[in-house]
């Protein structure tokens, strides 16, 4: 769900926009034509990410519960999520606001929404595949390389956090995104379940 929607919510966007949008160089007048000329964009594409990240919200959750992985990871997903959903937030208030504030608090909407969406979203994401990856080796769950893999791409997510100084980074965003995207897939795909409390207490008995 939280794959379909964002994909989704790109095909949406760039089909019904009037104009084309890049974020982190834009100007204020770019910004203000686009919010005002491609409202219905902005709209269908914000509406897919909140599904989205429902999906992720959802997923998540019950990720966390059949792993083992704890609050960090639960906690983790939330932040994901929410960050997704304030930057939602943010852009559809940006279709409110475009044709009547200044130049400054349009650039400023602009950037929050960019940072809650990536760097602030991905650190979430990252903290969800890291540390359900550990908890679900840990216990002996799903496929190990698909958990490696996990391992190994969470802390890639965490580069996107250097686009907050250096905005050409967030050049890089698709392919972390697409690395989270098969690992969220390979898991569901794994069809987790919670084991039993007598195996956990095994394994985690083992572990120590």
């Amino acid at each position: 769900m939280f794959v379909i929607g964002f994909v989704a919510s790109l095909v949406a966007g760039a089909l019904l926009a009037r104009s084309s949008l890049f974020l982190p160089g834009a100007t204020a007048g770019q910004l203000r034509d686009y919010y005002t000329g491609s409202q219905l964009a902005v709209g269908v594409s914000s509406l897919l990410q909140l599904l989205a990240a429902a999906g992720l919200a959802w997923f998540g959750h019950g990720l966390s519960a059949a792993v083992g992985a704890g609050r960090w990871a639960t906690s983790a997903t939330w932040l994901a999520a929410s960050a997704f959903v304030l930057s939602c937030a943010l852009s559809l208030s940006l279709v409110a606001v475009a044709g009547s504030v200044g130049d400054g608090t349009l650039l400023v909407l602009a950037r929050l929404t960019l940072a809650f969406g990536g760097p602030v979203h991905l650190t979430g994401l990252a903290g969800l595949l890291w540390f359900s990856s550990r908890a679900a080796l840990a216990h002996g769950q799903g496929p190990r390389w698909v958990m490696r893999f996990g391992i190994l791409i969470s802390p890639l997510l965490l580069v996107s956090l250097v686009s907050l100084i250096l905005p050409a980074v967030t050049r890089g965003e698709p392919l972390w995104r697409l690395l989270a995207a098969v690992w969220l897939i390979a898991v569901s795909a794994a069809n987790l379940r919670p084991p039993s409390l007598g195996a956990r207490s095994r394994v985690q008995e083992t572990t120590r």
